[in-house]
């Protein structure tokens, strides 16, 4: 049996990421762009409004409940372990999820983005999503 020094560890993993759905068709489409987030945080030194820019990721579906808002939720498969995603930890943030916030360009290397659910009542106006396409892909020259 192969140990398990010197295999690559890198493996799948599955996040969340709650938007519009305008939004959410932008990002399965072009990929993720940064966004700047302040989460109401406070740097400890200065007491200034601490901002973390990037896409955020949750290890479970958040819902409006949570205070996220958004009508479409995305899956998020990321080719990376967990030592690559530590660094981009939100540690405290909610004690029943784990929050990273990703650089965009790190996400879109990483990962791929597809609609896992969309609120019904919200869509009607907005093109049909078959959520169990596998066969959307993103357009990386727009």
């Amino acid at each position: 049996m192969e140990s398990a020094k010197g295999r690559n560890r890198t493996m799948t993993l599955v996040l969340y990421h709650r938007t519009s759905i305008g939004e959410a068709h932008d990002i399965v489409r072009k990929g993720f762009r940064d966004v700047d987030w302040d989460f109401g945080l406070q740097d400890a030194r200065t007491g200034e409004d601490a901002v973390v820019t990037g896409v955020w990721l949750a290890d479970r579906p958040l819902s409006q409940d949570d205070g996220v808002e958004g009508d479409a939720l995305l899956e998020v498969r990321l080719e990376a372990d967990e030592a690559e995603l530590a660094p981009f930890a939100l540690e405290g943030m909610m004690w029943h999820t784990r929050l990273w916030v990703v650089p965009s360009e790190w996400a879109n290397q990483h990962g791929t983005a597809r609609f896992a659910k969309v609120d019904p009542r919200s869509s009607w106006f907005h093109e049909a999503i078959d959520l169990d396409d596998e066969t959307t892909q993103r357009d990386d020259d727009a």
